[in-house]
């Protein structure tokens, strides 16, 4: 029965020294109790690979995966690789979780047998709650897995992959492509895709910290061409797969596209320069497939001017990098 199985709960760990207390002992109070805890040091410099060990010490549900580093997405693999439970769940080291997490997850998947139950995420600081992220429905309501993932690729549902708990079998063959950033984006669709059905509880039972020190937060010139090629794999899928809605998708693909392009036309970000080329073919080979009207405005007028030309486009990125309203034009990314 679903409520006696064992959940891997697969925690990536790099400098969270700070943090990595309050998200391990979440996992260890938790009132579902068959769980296999994975602790994935990831190379980290400070002293969590020792307190990875102390934990595993302290308790025999814990157990530690010393690796190189390899970034988020290498780490998350090594767990999966690991993992014996029949369902898995991930925890990022600098978040935590509500206590009874799992209990309400796995009552959730007795009751509906869905392969993915999904919950809600609320933003913290470490004291206070904001921006919560209503994925949701009613609490045991059952959708097809297939209507998630419309709503995955039309940008409608986050991609985050720590909002649910997994039978494992939706991962067979599944991976987090290694040296990607947003990793969650070119992956989590194909998990659903694994899926027939997928329930819900209506809580923010997971806490998401804004961590500034976070890769998330963290300054890197190549972000927004990993950022439009998440999106852009999210388009060539809705085009093989759901063609009905590839005018939405390939609007949220052309969206970060520009953005991308923009910043690869300004001289402050020279990292990009490799891949202007391939997505300015991208957006002119594709153009007429684009629901351009359901582009944010400042965003679709650099698009209009980009198709009109990509000598003036060039021109105004430029001039706008120079004089800094870039940010005014919702320009960067993230």
């Amino acid at each position: 029965m679903a409520i006696d199985s064992l959940i891997s709960v697969i925690i990536p760990v790099y400098k969270v020294e700070e943090y990595l207390d309050r998200c391990v002992e979440s996992i260890l109070n938790q009132t579902y109790t068959n769980l296999e805890i994975l602790l994935v040091d990831d190379g980290s410099p400070d002293n969590c690979p020792r307190l990875c060990d102390e934990y595993a010490l302290k308790d025999a549900r814990v157990r530690v995966i010393h690796k190189e580093n390899g970034g988020l997405a290498s780490a998350r693999n090594a767990g999966l690789e690991k993992a014996n439970g029949q369902f898995v769940s991930f925890i990022d080291s600098d978040d935590w979780i509500e206590k009874e997490t799992y209990e309400k997850t796995m009552r959730i998947r007795e009751e509906t047998l869905a392969e993915i139950i999904m919950f809600d995420i609320v933003q913290t600081d470490g004291i206070n709650f904001f921006n919560k992220f209503n994925y949701t429905r009613e609490s045991g309501c059952v959708v097809a897995a297939k209507e998630i993932v419309k709503q995955i690729l039309l940008d409608k549902i986050g991609s985050e992959v720590v909002k649910a708990v997994y039978d494992i079998n939706c991962w067979d063959g599944i991976r987090f492509p290694y040296g990607r950033l947003y990793e969650d984006i070119p992956t989590t669709y194909h998990v659903y895709e694994k899926a027939s059905k997928v329930a819900f509880v209506n809580e923010p039972l997971y806490k998401y910290r804004v961590n500034k020190s976070s890769i998330s937060y963290t300054p890197n010139p190549i972000k927004p061409y990993h950022f439009y090629l998440g999106y852009r794999d999210h388009y060539e899928y809705a085009c093989k797969y759901y063609p009905d809605i590839i005018g939405s998708v390939g609007a949220n693909a052309a969206h970060y596209a520009i953005s991308m392009y923009f910043h690869a036309c300004t001289d402050a970000i020279e990292k990009l320069a490799p891949y202007k080329q391939e997505t300015e073919v991208f957006l002119i080979e594709n153009k007429k497939y684009f629901n351009i009207n359901e582009i944010m405005r400042s965003r679709r007028i650099m698009l209009k001017l980009f198709y009109f030309s990509k000598s003036l486009f060039r021109l105004v990125c430029k001039i706008m990098n120079k004089i800094g309203i870039q940010k005014l034009l919702n320009l960067e990314v993230k």
